[in-house]
């Protein structure tokens, strides 16, 4: 007789099924958790969960890579390098706000590309995707509010500075030169 996947007991034939069902129709749970933080993001004093997940490569070779926060989600695929490295930490855009933000890491062939996520109690927002350099460093986060980095846009990237947003869940592009729009571009969360 089988045990269970948990380890209590024998399996039955019904459980069995309804284990694999439940694993087929639901892809996140076969997520695989590659790191978990434990850090106080919105700035009241309780500290949360923090959970880095990715599943299995789909016939494109592109994986889901997801980080969660109780039910807040933020979700994104990569085509990942093999031992590529995927990793998440705490970071500080400005030092005068008690909240703090999310850098996530995601190594592909030509280099990384890391997303700057905000957390509010209900959800996780992207705030700048970020072109990283072959050494997959993050751009240098002086803690002033600004954020000078490599920004995907059409039909490649570049340099750009962006000012977080007095509600924490958007950046603001600065104007680089005389040459630029006298007005700054705003991004929002999706």
């Amino acid at each position: 007789m089988k045990t269970r996947p948990w380890g209590r007991g024998p399996m039955t034939a019904a459980i069995a099924a309804a284990w694999l069902c439940a694993l087929l129709l639901n892809p996140s749970a076969a997520a695989k958790e590659l790191q978990r933080l434990y850090v106080d993001l919105d700035g009241d004093s309780k500290v949360e969960a923090i959970s880095l997940a990715t599943s299995e490569s789909d016939a494109s070779g592109r994986s889901q890579i997801s980080v969660r926060i109780g039910s807040a989600a933020f979700s994104t695929d990569h085509h990942i390098v093999p031992q590529g490295r995927i990793e998440m930490r705490a970071i500080v855009i400005d030092r005068q706000r008690s909240e703090r933000q999310l850098a996530l890491t995601v190594q592909q062939a030509d280099g990384c590309v890391h997303h700057l996520l905000a957390y509010t109690p209900r959800r996780l927002v992207r705030l700048l995707p970020i072109v990283g350099e072959s050494d997959c460093e993050l751009p240098s986060l002086a803690g002033d509010g600004v954020v000078e980095a490599a920004i995907w846009e059409d039909p490649g990237s570049r340099k750009a500075r962006y000012r977080l947003g007095s509600d924490g869940l958007s950046m603001t592009r600065e104007a680089r030169s005389a040459h630029e729009p006298g007005q700054a571009a705003q991004l929002r969360a999706r």
